[in-house]
């Protein structure tokens, strides 16, 4: 869920990074020297990999706006068609960057690290400073186009996530079936299941186009695979090798989508952090990774400002001094309870420990007992009570 809880300064630095990546995609397309365009190739994953820690959505992005780059300088047409075929289906107002209808109805290669890299290098005619700032121009328009769709998402994706933290708390919603989920959030438009006319009935459906791999970084030797069974296992073990379960998702709205199911069936609750305001899932210290958080859990993980604590960290005691600011009531009985504490600590002969929790308790009674339209009976009531315990 980081595409919800991206700040707009977020969204800054990812513009400046697109920035970047436009001037290092067409520094690469227009130096002759191959040594330099392969340099550029490796340094803009570095980008992508940078984008990417703002939140996984830009990997749909950062892929269609390279593309955009590459191609355009290779056919020399503003390839804005590219932005409807990978489905992200934004409006250009400018009618000289207008879809061309030839590479409207071209199909495109699969997108590739290998067909990338053969079209990175592709060789192209020398261009002048003119055409080099028209698309200069043309990239910027599409990179802020890209920004403001993500934005959108963003805030999509927020509203859906307030629905379901709206009803996740609640028992009746938690004890049904996800199917059962499926269809209450589908009437509350947190998704938008297709209805079939089919016979004998009407029918819907759940429009995903989730494709489910299964991926592993290690790959066994021919002689390792000609080994019996017994010491294959005993290489995956020493190895740690495995097959990780992925999905294939396609655009934007298939990701929010995936991460709007995978809530759903797995019974998250989501609240909503009451220091920073952030939705957050509960999370829990045991060590188990199965065993969900609490559902009354206050604040969130999150970071807050730049004090290098966690809302959980901080949260109730912000909450705390924010309380006692606003009462007087509190004020003052804070205020009695530092002076005794120190006179305590101070005089540890004469006043004891026993006196001073004895103290303790009966001031906590007549704070509560009192309320703020009542500050200076409550003041009288307390400055007896700690002559009471000075005396003794």
């Amino acid at each position: 869920m980081i595409c919800a809880v991206m700040s707009y300064e977020d969204f800054d630095k990812l513009k400046s990074m697109y920035s970047q990546l436009i001037e290092m995609v067409c520094y690469a397309k227009e130096t002759d020297s191959e040594d330099e365009k392969i340099d550029c190739f490796l340094k803009m994953f570095q980008i992508v990999k940078a984008c990417l820690k703002f939140s996984p959505y830009t990997h749909f992005y950062t892929q269609v706006l390279i593309d955009i780059i590459v191609k355009t300088y290779n056919t020399k047409v503003f390839r804005s068609d590219l932005l409807f075929k990978s489905q992200i289906g934004v409006f250009i107002e400018e009618t000289k960057y207008s879809p061309n209808d030839f590479f409207s109805e071209l199909e495109e290669d699969e997108y590739t690290t290998q067909i990338l890299l053969m079209k990175w290098v592709q060789e192209i005619d020398k261009i002048s400073n003119k055409k080099h700032n028209e698309y200069i121009k043309f990239f910027e328009t599409i990179r802020d186009l890209l920004i403001e769709n993500l934005m959108e998402k963003k805030t999509d994706l927020r509203e859906r996530l307030e629905l379901i933290s709206k009803y996740s708390n609640n028992s009746l919603v938690r004890n049904l079936s996800v199917p059962e989920k499926l269809f209450l959030y589908e009437t509350k438009r947190v998704f938008d299941i297709h209805y079939l006319n089919t016979k004998p009935a009407h029918a819907l459906f759940l429009d995903t186009k989730f494709k489910t791999k299964y991926i592993c970084d290690t790959e066994l030797s021919f002689e390792e695979r000609r080994l019996d069974v017994e010491k294959i296992v005993e290489i995956i073990k020493e190895k740690h090798i495995l097959a990780e379960e992925v999905y294939e998702l396609q655009n934007t709205e298939e990701q929010i989508r995936f991460e709007l199911f995978k809530v759903i069936q797995n019974n998250f609750t989501i609240n909503k952090c009451e220091n920073c305001g952030r939705l957050f899932i509960p999370s829990t210290t045991s060590n188990n990774p199965n065993q969900k958080g609490r559902n009354d859990q206050k604040y969130c993980n999150n970071l807050y400002l730049d004090t290098g604590k966690t809302c959980r960290e901080i949260g109730a005691l912000n909450k705390q001094k924010e309380k006692v600011k606003n009462s007087l009531i509190l004020k003052e009985y804070n205020r009695e309870y530092k002076r005794m504490h120190g006179l305590h600590y101070n005089h540890t002969k004469e006043f004891k420990e026993k006196q001073f929790k004895e103290w303790s308790q009966k001031a906590r009674e007549l704070r509560d007992n009192y309320t703020d339209n009542r500050i200076e009976e409550f003041k009288i009531a307390l400055k007896n009570l700690s002559f009471l315990y000075e005396k003794k």
